[in-house]
């Protein structure tokens, strides 16, 4: 069996829709927008918001792809170094977004970039949710070698249904 199919029965395989550990919360935007160092009044002025046709607070469009944090309780990533100096903390291919783990020889990992199709932004309140798929995974030559890319797409959306983005990742894995 080659390469390319025993990674092709991942193709196509769905992660159970995940919820993000609570509802979006104005202290919640005030530290992210802290860290990406927007000061854009709509996502702390309530007046200025108001007035907007987004109606109040809201988080900035990339928010919802950091919404999902690991569970108190759950092993952390970064624990892996303490066995492996050479891991990268990124838990495995595809689970960090619910994705059952593919188990691979490669063990350096290259983000190859994301492609994310924003809808609207999530509003102070509401609570995202996501599923994710493997869209490709196969074996390439590099100049360098063989080489797994895994192409995920993440939809998220908030608890209603409403499409907040897409985000199609690509991992290059070595």
């Amino acid at each position: 069996m080659s390469d390319e199919e025993d990674y092709s029965q991942y193709t196509g395989l769905t992660s159970e829709l995940r919820v993000a550990h609570a509802p979006l919360e104005k202290d919640m935007v005030r530290r992210f927008v802290q860290a990406v160092m927007d000061d854009d009044p709509l996502y702390h002025d309530d007046a200025f918001a108001g007035s907007t046709r987004f109606g109040g607070v809201v988080a900035p469009p990339l928010y919802p792809v950091h919404a999902f944090r690991r569970r108190p309780g759950t092993p952390d990533p970064l624990d892996a170094l303490t066995d492996d100096r050479e891991a990268d903390g990124s838990t495995g291919i595809g689970a960090s977004v619910g994705l059952p783990p593919i188990k691979s020889p490669f063990k350096r990992l290259l983000n190859g970039g994301n492609e994310i199709e924003f809808y609207r932004c999530l509003r102070v309140g509401e609570t995202a949710v996501s599923t994710s798929r493997y869209v490709d995974v196969s074996v390439k030559d590099g100049k360098s070698g063989k080489m797994l890319v895994v192409v995920i797409e993440t939809d998220i959306r908030t608890q209603e249904g409403e499409p907040l983005l897409v985000n199609r990742q690509s991992l290059i894995w070595r």
